[in-house]
Order: structure tokens, then sequence, then C-alpha cells
């Protein structure tokens, strides 16, 4: 019988793939310089406006709200948006019904300090979208969006870089299981890996990173090795 699947799982999956978008975008807007967001919901558009224009599509997930203290998912949000706006908060919870998981399927549930983080990261799961955007849209008040458009889509891989992701993201408490978190990213990035007791080794396009797993199976060390083409 398989093992029901569970926020936590969706949040690991999601992790280091989710993070790496996450730099992406900062890596973007920093190329905008000082900037500015634009956002109009019912046209489905957020744009980063600086030195340049980042414009992309958005779904709306669901909004925050510390007076009431709450996360309230976008479908069920009383201001009656356009359905296209609240798809994806949509495709989420049917996804929830699916397999069980509340935190998924309630249209509002009590605010914790990781609660917002922890559904973006499952609904980015789920929709495939994997960039996410909030902003503040009143006192205490928070809009959690997803975002897509053509440059957030990530460049190629490569060895520093993942080095990089995999240590920041592990800072952000959010990950639970370290190894099925760094396989998803492999499986996501299109890595080959190999596997041999608590040392899982991602093949990169310009060399080979060797992760090793402590006794509790956390993530204890990473080392790179920088390899021609031909190396397996």
């Amino acid at each position: 019988m398989m093992k029901p699947l569970t926020l936590d799982d969706l949040v690991n999956d999601a992790a280091f793939y989710s993070w790496e978008h996450q730099e992406h975008l900062i890596d973007l807007t920093e190329q905008l310089g000082e900037h500015r967001f634009q956002v109009d919901l019912n046209a489905r558009r957020l744009d980063l406006l600086g030195a340049g224009t980042l414009s992309t599509t958005l779904g709306m997930l669901g909004s925050t709200s510390e007076r009431l203290g709450t996360w309230l998912w976008g479908w069920a949000n009383p201001s009656g948006f356009a359905p296209e706006v609240t798809a994806m908060s949509l495709r989420v919870a049917e996804f929830g019904r699916q397999h069980g998981i509340r935190e998924l399927t309630d249209a509002e549930i009590p605010l914790t300090p990781d609660l917002a983080p922890r559904l973006t990261e499952a609904a980015k799961v789920v929709t495939r979208c994997w960039t996410g955007y909030s902003f503040a849209a009143g006192p205490g008040t928070r809009v959690h969006l997803l975002i897509d458009g053509p440059e957030l889509a990530l460049p190629a891989p490569n060895l520093p870089r993942t080095v990089r992701v995999i240590g920041e993201a592990l800072t952000n408490g959010l990950v639970r299981d370290h190894r099925r978190a760094l396989l998803s990213y492999a499986h996501l990035r299109r890595l080959r890996t190999k596997a041999d007791g608590s040392t899982v080794r991602l093949r990169l396009p310009e060399g080979v990173l060797t992760v090793t797993f402590d006794s509790l199976g956390r993530i204890g060390g990473m080392s790179g090795e920088m390899v021609g083409r031909g190396t397996a």
C-alpha cells in the first residue's frame, strides 16, 4: 500500500527547484535596478518596472490576514475575481481532495509563521508554476501569487549555482526530508543521479556534485568536481 501524500512531501519536492526560481527572479530584478511592481489581478498581469520591464502572467493563490490570523485560498475570496485569476488555487484544492490533504482544501486556515511559504511550495508542485510573488494589499494583509513568463525560465544548471541553491534552501527550515528534496530537484532539473548508501552524485553539464547524508538523513556535505563532458 502506497504511503499517503502529505503537505510535507510536496514542500520537500518543491524545495530546491523553487528556491532556484526565486533566486533567478532576484537576479532579474537586480538587472532592473530600482523598480516598482504594477499588478492587475483581473487582467492576470504583474509587471516589474525599472530600467526595463519584466512582464508576467499571474495566478492568485491566496491571501494572509494578520488581523484575522488566517490564510484564505484564492478560490474562496469573496471579492469576486474572474475564474481565470483563481484557477490555480482551484487546481490545488482539487489535488488536495484527491490526496486527502486538508490544508489544500479548507477555504480558510489558521495562520502560522511558515504556513504561507509551505502552501506556496505545495502549489508550485501541483501547478508546475515555480515562481512566487507576494505584495502587501493593506495593513496586515498580503496577497500571494504564482507568476509565469518566458524570462522566468531557468538558465542551464551549473555546479557553483547548484551548490549555492541547495545550501541556501536548507536554511529556511522548510525541508524535512533532505534526500527526497535532492532527488526531486535532480528529476526536475533532469540531472542524472547515482546513489550509493549515504552518498548521492548528481551529474551536471560541467561536473559532478557529490552530496553526503548524515545518520539522520540530513545533507552533511557537498563537494563538486569539474570534469570533461566525456567523463561518467
